[in-house]
């Protein structure tokens, strides 16, 4: 093997090494970003399970605030409109 064969041959094999470095380096960073919004997802499935809990409570005070006149004008004063016929509370726009 001639001297700049070998010399090409070591460029090359120092250029496979150095990319394989990268390679794992971005797969690591990867990884960091994937953790990140998996933690994000959780957070916003916390905020709608929040939400669906919050409707829910609304619609059991506006039954109670068929019986209860401290419980309407609570709902009243919230921005929610409770009719005597209903069962569940409409907000006022």
């Amino acid at each position: 093997m001639k001297r700049w064969q070998f010399a090409l041959l070591m460029l090359v094999a120092v250029g496979c090494i150095c990319l394989s470095l990268v390679s794992i380096v971005f797969a690591r960073q990867n990884q960091k970003l994937q953790a990140d919004v998996q933690a994000q997802q959780v957070t916003i499935n916390k905020g709608a399970l929040s939400q669906q809990i919050g409707a829910k409570l609304v619609r059991e005070m506006a039954v109670v605030a068929q019986t209860d006149e401290k419980m309407k004008q609570l709902l009243h004063d919230n921005g929610y409109d409770v009719s005597n016929n209903s069962n569940a509370a409409a907000p006022t726009p």
